[in-house]
């Protein structure tokens, strides 16, 4: 009986069993060794204790995992992904003004007509000539030369005048709108576009005006021929360049010897009835948003 005891009580001290339950077990049997085995085995059978791990395991749990050998698994390069191309969207850096384009009767019909979108919230509007490209803009009469430059205020000749051949082809400087197109006075055959970025450009002198009012037109774009219809003495062309209806000295658009565009600001301020047009390096800020 004492080996059994012995036996047991290792047993229910490796199962965590407590020992008072074995005492109990053992004054029930009246310690006979039959009824306490007997007492025992019914205890285990009826499920009334569940018994845990053993304290004392000889070694930790083992994993087990399939082997991957001889099984024909596909490379990552046999599968074909498809990641599509992200959508890049054009971005027009290209500078525009709030102009009018709903021309009245008597923008149609003047060369000098003032925009009422320009300089209605400042004196001061900013003509951004500085971050054009070389497709926003084109020289009015390629090729041509010289013969008349301009002369300012006091004087009465409001442009420059430019020569190549008779009936050659005069484009648009800029993208924008026919205003006008149509004799007038000493102009003669005159075409006035007003351009997106606020400035308007006219061209004179045609022998033919290739445009109507309204049309819209893009920088290069053949607008009229050369010709000397008007007060002129040979075939050119008469350009000029206004802001607000207020021409100012086209030299300051464009270079006239490398026939480019000047890389600047056109700084116009309002005093009073006049506009004073000067040229600037592009501000911080446009460098810093642009």
């Amino acid at each position: 009986m004492g080996g059994i005891l012995t036996d047991l009580f290792r047993y229910f001290e490796a199962y965590s069993l407590p020992l008072n339950l074995l005492i109990l077990l053992y004054i029930m049997s009246g310690r006979s060794s039959h009824l306490f085995v007997v007492l025992l085995l019914l205890f285990f059978l009826g499920g009334s204790v569940s018994c845990h791990a053993p304290r004392y395991a000889d070694h930790a749990p083992t994993l087990f995992f399939p082997s991957l050998d001889g099984l024909d698994l596909p490379s990552v390069s046999a599968f074909n992904f498809y990641i599509p191309e992200p959508e890049w969207k054009q971005i027009d850096l290209t500078p525009r003004k709030r102009i009018t384009l709903d021309f009245t009767y008597y923008d149609t019909h003047h060369v000098r007509s003032q925009d009422c979108l320009l300089f209605c919230n400042s004196d001061t509007e900013i003509i951004d000539l500085a971050f054009l490209s070389e497709n926003d803009y084109a020289f009015p009469l390629p090729g041509a030369k010289v013969i008349s430059p301009y002369a300012g205020k006091r004087s009465s000749h409001s442009g420059v005048d430019l020569k190549t051949c008779a009936h050659d082809t005069i484009v648009a400087a800029f993208d924008g709108v026919v205003r006008m197109a149509q004799p007038y006075a000493a102009y003669g055959n005159v075409v006035v576009v007003r351009h997106y970025n606020g400035l308007e450009t006219v061209y004179s002198h045609n022998s033919k005006n290739l445009v109507k009012s309204g049309d819209v037109v893009k920088a290069g774009y053949p607008v009229a021929l050369t010709g000397r219809t008007g007060r002129a003495t040979t075939e050119h062309l008469h350009f000029e360049t206004r802001i607000n209806g207020q021409h100012f000295n086209p030299s300051l658009v464009f270079d006239f010897t490398t026939k480019t565009l000047q890389p600047q600001n056109l700084l116009c301020i309002k005093k009073g009835s006049s506009i004073v047009v000067k040229a600037v390096d592009p501000f911080p800020f446009h460098l810093v948003f642009r």
